[in-house]
């Protein structure tokens, strides 16, 4: 299992629908932690990028396919993400997904709504 080592801003995703924040979050989660190659289609990919396709991102989510092709769809005009086509006649409906929103590891994400105070839970015995 991959770390997940992407910070998304609250503030970002606060005023989302939340079919669209289900997706910009998982998009995060299934992107690439670094700077690496994807192994089925031999593409360099950034921190915070991905190659998926609507049908392919509607089967690893278990999510109706016309609701993810809408969210990605929305996210895109909406700037979270930016979205490249691949130029392989061999991959014609696949893209490479940027996340636009994430915040650098070595930086901290300010204003943000704070954890929950674990021992508030543990003193309600």
């Amino acid at each position: 299992m991959k770390p997940h080592t992407l910070s998304i801003p609250y503030s970002v995703v606060d005023k989302l629908p939340a079919a669209e924040r289900f997706v910009y979050y998982e998009l995060c989660r299934l992107a690439a932690y670094e700077d690496m190659t994807d192994e089925d289609f031999k593409i360099p990919l950034s921190k915070g990028e991905l190659v998926t396709s609507h049908y392919r991102l509607a089967k690893v989510l278990d999510y109706p396919y016309s609701k993810a092709a809408l969210a990605i769809e929305s996210l895109e005009k909406k700037g979270l993400i930016e979205i490249s086509m691949i130029n392989d006649p061999e991959f014609k409906t696949y893209y490479v997904v940027h996340i636009k929103k994430i915040v650098p590891d070595d930086q901290p994400i300010e204003n943000e709504v704070p954890y929950a105070n674990q021992d508030f839970y543990w003193d309600m015995k």
